[in-house]
């Protein structure tokens, strides 16, 4: 059906999304759709692409590379953030994806790593930027909301957190922080204790 040559050819157009839909194989080919579903299939079951979840395929094998591009929007947070930012030396089984999106399906694994998605309220999605990760750009939540999405979404305790912040005085913005605490009055008040 496709050569060698078109097929690398394929496969390195696709290198430019790290998440990818048919539609994409389908503008890279410049096919039908239902073309490129058979393309999609073939490439998939040759282990050339792989999919993430239903209808949403990938070229990466690390799931640190495309957990901020499954849903838009979205960043990634807690444990996996934290380690990034080498706040934690915990390896983290699961990567956290904060969005304002609700999925029905919460968590997925990819190449035996669990992303599990967090739901936040439109008003608490923000302190995270876009980085640049291997050859990629993702979207990693700043520490500080690192750790408020932690507790919210209680994959942190308060006093893995208090232990966090006390061991990284000069790393961790207590303005940030509590800025990022202020919708959850409730969680500043407990965080407040915790770190006093």
């Amino acid at each position: 059906m496709i050569g060698d040559m078109m097929q690398a050819k394929i496969v390195n157009e696709l290198r430019r999304y790290p998440v990818f839909t048919v539609k994409e194989i389908a503008a890279v080919m410049q096919k039908s759709s239902n073309y490129s579903y058979l393309v999609a299939y073939r490439l998939k079951k040759a282990g050339v692409i792989h999919e993430i979840e239903k209808g949403k395929y990938t070229v990466e094998k690390d799931p640190f590379m495309i957990a901020s591009w499954i849903v838009w929007p979205s960043y990634i947070s807690s444990w996996a953030a934290l380690n990034y930012h080498k706040l934690t030396e915990q390896l983290p089984f699961t990567i956290h994806v904060a969005t304002t999106r609700k999925r029905k399906k919460k968590m997925i694994s990819f190449m035996h790593t669990k992303i599990k998605f967090i739901k936040i309220r439109k008003s608490a999605f923000q302190g995270f930027q876009k980085i640049r990760y291997l050859d990629q750009e993702i979207y990693m939540a700043e520490k500080e909301k690192a750790l408020i999405d932690g507790l919210i979404s209680q994959t942190l305790s308060l006093p893995e957190a208090g232990d966090i912040i006390k061991n990284n005085p000069q790393k961790i913005s207590r303005r940030k922080l509590f800025a990022y605490a202020r919708p959850y009055k409730r969680l500043a008040k407990l965080l407040k204790r915790e770190i006093r």
